[in-house]
């Protein structure tokens, strides 16, 4: 691809995240915080370690890891989100920062202990799957970890048994592991519910990785 067919790819990126959330057209975000995430930290989070939550949203994962003592680090591609994120969590104790930030092109000011993110690696074609893995593992400390959510290829229509006809990202458990294993150890996977609402509420993958060193 050339430079300016990566700008248009990436600009038609920004503006496509840049109305849903305008519209408020976000069924996969809602804003609440994810009953696993705490556990999780507990295990493979230093105390008061830096976070980051990619994709951040409406900000509520970020201000719940924010409000468990970490110091947390919330970037979305979308400004719109960004700033919806800070009016919802303006009341949220500890240190949370959120910020408008083209991940994939920009780099840490210092790496982070952890990444977190919900079903945003799983947006991208192949090739973007793969430049979203490099791109954590260098956001990340030498043998830091990375938390990935993403749509289990084995979801189904609870009413019919159909494949799940909502169009969530789906895939299976080797593509999670080509695309991540050349910069992560994969440590474990699990099954765990998506979100918290009806709309939401779908079984996902939580791959737990550790940064090569």
């Amino acid at each position: 691809m050339t430079d300016d067919a990566e700008q248009r790819a990436a600009r038609r990126t920004r503006e496509h995240w840049e109305a849903r959330y305008r519209q408020r057209e976000t069924p996969w975000d809602d804003g609440r915080p994810w009953r696993p995430l705490p556990d999780l930290l507990a295990r493979f989070a230093p105390p008061g370690g830096r976070l980051l939550d990619i994709g951040c949203g409406l900000g509520g994962k970020a201000a719940q890891m924010a409000a468990l003592g970490y110091r947390v680090l919330g970037v979305d591609i979308s400004q719109a989100a960004i700033d919806e994120a800070r009016r919802l969590t303006a009341n949220t104790n500890g240190e949370l920062e959120l910020r408008r930030t083209d991940f994939l092109k920009e780099s840490p000011d210092n790496p982070f202990d952890l990444a977190f993110d919900r079903s945003v690696w799983a947006t991208f074609d192949e090739s973007g799957r793969a430049a979203f893995a490099g791109q954590v593992a260098e956001w990340l400390v030498p043998g830091g970890h990375w938390i990935s959510l993403t749509g289990c290829a084995d979801n189904r229509d609870p009413e019919t048994g159909e494949p799940d006809p909502r169009g969530y990202p789906r895939h299976p458990l080797q593509v999670i592991v080509a695309c991540c294993e050349p910069h992560f150890e994969i440590l474990e996977v699990t099954r765990q519910p998506f979100g918290a609402t009806p709309d939401t509420d779908f079984t996902a993958w939580v791959t737990i990785l550790r940064a090569r060193t």
